[in-house]
């Protein structure tokens, strides 16, 4: 039996597993539907790397991939001329690759991982207006003018009109007892995928959190990927005197939670259909990255037998903005290696409000450009995804207050009683204003639309592969639309989300 009838073979078992495991073919409504999926994943079995005048089955396999996403125009022909070499450089260039028209390592990596994105053109012909072509391709009409830098808003027969797309996750948290309970029915529409943060990893390695089946529902009916979040980070602020071990470094150095750990996920699989697990952790310590490393490939390999993909989130890293030399290369290549073992990387661009020091933004816009142009080199852009903050934070004056984090509506209702004036600090895109209430003085940080909007620019001039909202429940209303204005999100759609 050859390699490719193993891998078909292969191929079908996992459907047949998926079967038994949820006792229905919602997934699959009829055999050929297993077999067209076994027959398009060996089409993408590639094993040399191709290049201009070469000919052969995989070059096929390539041409009709590219076709499908909207970079190949040409006849699906097996032989590798111009038109796919200018194919191949144009998705090179969209996915921020090494560009060269050959297809490597590098581009079908990204083309077996699933989180390539599709090219939309729209050629202009006879009688076409922009509004008509908006609303076929249901994206307002100031994202086409915005992302061609059209000067009026007529267009010409045979103009070339480019649609940026890119991927927005949305995290929340579990409800608050005695809080206002967010209702998610109105932000999943403009979601490519929800990330609850229902579960965390104690010091003992066991899994704890409960999902909410209404929400994981909601994102089943409106076809919103599902990523549910298990944090192994410290929850909060330090109590002092109180010494509470980070659990990622009891998880790492003690071999009980670490197995416990490993199980427990390798379990959660077993009973969730998700797209895929988002692993949480704060800062890694030099000393632990090669063991998280280690620990991140054991989990992405028991989730590879359920089908799901691994992410992590990690914060951006310092060394990468405030170091020089020696010091930044190392933590961009710890970076790099834990990226290395994931599908997806989630970089928190944000502080949570007990890490601060002193007043400042939640979020520096050069902090994020240095950061993305000193990774730039090192990280795949294209499964990379930076995490925004929508809330904000009070600063007090009064001795022995930590900062207090703030929803939108919070913040308005301040605004409203004390009607501040709101300024932005010296090169930076937050908002900040001080007001002062029983003697106290404060001085709040937040972001809104405009800001978050200008961080979304941000991702698209790195090629990243989107943003996340770092909390719905905190978000300016007016988010959405500023986002609908400069991107179309990806929807890959929800699946066969839930539980079994």
């Amino acid at each position: 039996m050859g390699d490719n009838d193993e891998n078909v073979t292969n191929l079908l078992a996992q459907a047949y597993n998926k079967f038994a495991r949820y006792g229905n073919l919602s997934s699959f409504t009829c055999m050929e539907d297993v077999l067209a999926m076994a027959s398009s994943q060996r089409e993408i079995l590639w094993k040399r790397t191709l290049r201009p005048d070469m000919k052969g089955q995989d070059v096929a396999a390539l041409q009709r991939r590219l076709a499908e996403l909207r970079y190949y125009t040409g006849a699906c022909d097996g032989v590798y001329g111009l038109l796919t070499k200018g194919a191949v450089f144009d998705f090179q260039k969209a996915h921020r690759l090494r560009v060269d028209g050959i297809a490597g390592k590098e581009v079908f990596s990204l083309l077996k991982s699933g989180l390539e994105r599709e090219k939309i053109e729209h050629i202009v012909t006879k009688g076409e207006t922009l509004a008509g072509i908006a609303g076929k391709h249901k994206v307002p009409q100031e994202l086409l003018v915005t992302a061609n830098s059209l000067r009026t808003e007529k267009v010409e027969e045979g103009d070339s009109l480019m649609i940026p797309v890119l991927r927005l996750f949305g995290f929340c948290s579990p409800p608050v007892p005695g809080e206002p309970v967010c209702s998610h029915e109105y932000v999943l529409p403009f979601l490519t995928a929800i990330a609850p943060r229902w579960f965390f990893v104690d010091e003992h390695g066991d899994i704890q959190g409960a999902p909410d089946r209404r929400l994981a529902a909601l994102a089943q009916m409106t076809g919103v990927e599902l990523w549910p979040v298990v944090s192994i980070a410290r929850p909060g602020p330090r109590e002092e005197g109180v010494e509470i071990r980070d659990p990622l470094d009891n998880v790492l150095s003690d071999s009980l939670a670490y197995s416990k750990a490993i199980k427990g996920l390798s379990a959660l699989a077993t009973r969730m259909r998700t797209k895929g697990f988002i692993i949480s952790a704060g800062t890694i310590h030099e000393k632990d990255v090669y063991a998280f490393q280690s620990f991140l490939r054991k989990i992405r390999n028991a989730l590879k037998q359920e089908g799901l993909m691994l992410a992590v989130e990690v914060p951006l890293p310092e060394d990468a903005v405030s170091c020089q030399g020696q010091d930044r290369r190392k933590g961009i290549q710890d970076l790099e290696g834990i990226a290395s073992v994931v599908h997806l990387v989630f970089l928190k661009a944000y502080k949570d409000p007990w890490e601060f020091t002193s007043p400042e933004p939640i979020v520096s816009i050069n902090r994020c450009r240095t950061a993305l142009k000193s990774l730039a080199r090192a990280l795949d852009f294209w499964k990379t995804i930076v995490v925004m903050p929508a809330f904000g934070v009070d600063f007090s004056s009064g001795l022995g207050t930590t900062p207090l984090r703030k929803r939108h509506r919070e913040i308005m209702e301040i605004m409203e009683l004390f009607k501040p004036t709101v300024s932005q600090p010296d090169g930076e895109k937050s908002k900040v204003f001080r007001y002062r209430s029983f003697r106290v003085s404060h001085t709040v940080y937040f972001e809104d639309a405009e800001s978050i909007g200008t961080y979304a620019d941000l991702a698209q001039r790195y090629g990243v592969a989107g943003i996340a909202i770092a909390d719905l429940e905190d978000v300016d209303p007016w988010v959405w639309s500023t986002l609908k204005a400069r991107f179309k999100v990806v929807k890959d759609g929800g699946g066969d989300r839930g539980f079994k």
